[in-house]
C-alpha cells in the first residue's frame, strides 16, 4: 500500500484500540506515533517516506533482507504484540505497536502478501487490492470511516457539504 493509505489505516486502527482502552482516540501525541509506527515497516525499503529519513539504517538493512523481509515477519508481530502486552503503562509503545501491525494487516490485503514466516520466502496475502488502485482508495475509505465509528469519534462540528 502507499504511506498514505498505511497513515490512514493507522490511525483508524489506533482509533479504534484506543476508545477500546479507555483512552483518548484523537490524543495528538498518541495519534502521531501511531502514524509513525504505520510507516515504520517499510525502513528496509531506501525509498520509502521511513527508508528515506533513516538511510543509515534503511540502505544496510535492505542490502541484508531485502523489502518486506524480517520487518513484515511474524518475528515482528511477536515484538509488537509483546509491546503491547508486556507493559503496564505503555506510553509511546502502544500506539507505535498499533501502527506497526496496521502496517503489516494493510500490506497483507496486496498480492505481494508479507512473509509472516520469515527467512522462509512464501508471504501470506488477501489478494484485496494492488497497490495505488481505485480499490486501495475505497478500501482504504472504508477502513478510515469503519474506524471513527468505532471509536466514537465525534464528526459533528466539521463542515457538511453544501449542494
Amino acid at each position: 500500500m502507499m504511506a498514505g493509505s498505511h497513515m490512514v489505516v493507522g490511525a483508524a486502527l489506533w482509533a479504534v484500540t484506543a476508545r477500546a482502552g479507555g483512552l483518548e482516540p484523537a490524543e495528538p501525541a498518541a495519534l502521531s506515533i501511531a502514524l509513525a509506527g504505520s510507516l515504520l515497516p517499510d525502513i528496509d525499503h531506501p525509498q520509502s517516506w521511513a527508508g528515506r529519513k533513516m538511510r543509515v539504517v534503511s540502505v544496510p538493512l535492505s542490502m541484508l533482507v531485502g523489502h518486506r523481509g524480517v520487518t513484515h515477519s511474524l518475528l515482528a508481530v511477536v515484538a509488537a504484540l509483546a509491546v503491547l502486552a508486556g507493559l503496564g503503562d505503555a506510553g509511546p509503545w502502544a500506539p507505535l505497536a498499533v501502527g506497526y501491525l496496521s502496517h503489516l494487516l494493510a500490506d497483507a490485503l496486496t498480492p505481494s502478501g508479507v512473509p509472516l514466516l520469515w527467512p522462509h520466502r512464501r508471504r501470506f496475502s488477501l489478494n484485496l487490492c494492488r497497490t495505488g488502485s481505485v480499490v486501495e482508495i475505497g478500501l482504504v475509505a472504508a477502513i478510515a470511516a469503519a474506524g471513527g465509528w468505532a471509536a466514537g469519534l465525534d464528526l459533528s462540528h466539521l463542515p457538511r457539504p453544501k449542494f
